[in-house]
């Protein structure tokens, strides 16, 4: 990992952290199964929204800003994994607030999930799924080839 993109998480974890606090702080009020993360590529601005898309904390990651559009969502999706990793580690994702099973999502700007970055359930920690890596290309590759002994 970069230093650029060690400092990037350092910064989303203390603002990942925040928002956890403030949850917590708050748990009579709210009980939370999905958390949503939202990255502009443009602005370098990070969103973290809990359910009904209400903003529950914000920063500006400036390395983001002016970001590549093409590769952007892989990078905000490695850092924010790595982050979300090392908040589990140490278990700042154990509050009583947080519903089981448990979820962040990368979502874009109409609130379409892109990509489940965590899933926790009792048993269950996921911060990326190596089996189902590259599946929809290795079913495409599988059907192109039985289709290819059909007469055209």
């Amino acid at each position: 990992m970069s230093a650029n993109n060690a400092k990037v998480q350092s910064v989303i974890e203390s603002t990942l952290t925040s928002v956890i606090k403030k949850l917590a702080a708050n748990e009579s009020d709210n009980f939370i199964s999905d958390l949503y993360v939202q990255a502009d590529a443009e602005t370098g601005e990070f969103h973290i929204f809990g359910e009904e898309e209400n903003l529950l904390g914000k920063v500006i990651i400036f390395d983001w800003v002016n970001s590549e559009e093409a590769t952007f969502g892989k990078k905000v999706s490695l850092v924010v994994k790595a982050a979300l990793t090392s908040l589990t580690a140490k278990n700042q994702l154990n509050h009583s607030c947080f519903l089981r099973p448990f979820s962040v999502s990368l979502v874009d700007e109409s609130f379409t999930v892109v990509e489940e970055l965590l899933f926790i359930d009792d048993d269950i920690y996921r911060a990326d799924d190596p089996l189902l890596k590259d599946l929809d290309i290795e079913l495409d590759n599988f059907l192109k080839n039985l289709l290819s002994d059909l007469p055209k």
